[in-house]
C-alpha cells in the first residue's frame, strides 16, 4: 500500500491593505497607470514616509464605480 503524505497549505489572513508593487502585478499593469489613478483620477491611499497603501475595500469600491453596464445596442 502507497503512503501519500498529507499537505498541510497555509492559508495567510489577506492584508485589509495592498501597495503599488500588487496592485501592478494583480492587474498586470504599470507605474505610470497606478500613478495616474492616485493622483489624477482620485483613488484614496495612504502614505508612509515614502511607502504608498491603499486600503483593498476602498481599492474594489473605486474600481467598481468603473463599472460597465452591458448594453443590447447593435
Amino acid at each position: 500500500m502507497i503512503h501519500l503524505p498529507t499537505l498541510e497549505i497555509e492559508k495567510k489572513p489577506q492584508s485589509p491593505f495592498m501597495d503599488k508593487k500588487s496592485i501592478m502585478r494583480t492587474l498586470g499593469i504599470g507605474l505610470s497607470t497606478i500613478n495616474k489613478w492616485l493622483y489624477v483620477d482620485g483613488l484614496q491611499y495612504y502614505k508612509v514616509n515614502r511607502r504608498v497603501f491603499i486600503k483593498t475595500k476602498d481599492f474594489n469600491e473605486w474600481l467598481e464605480s468603473y463599472r460597465m453596464e452591458k448594453s443590447n445596442e447593435g
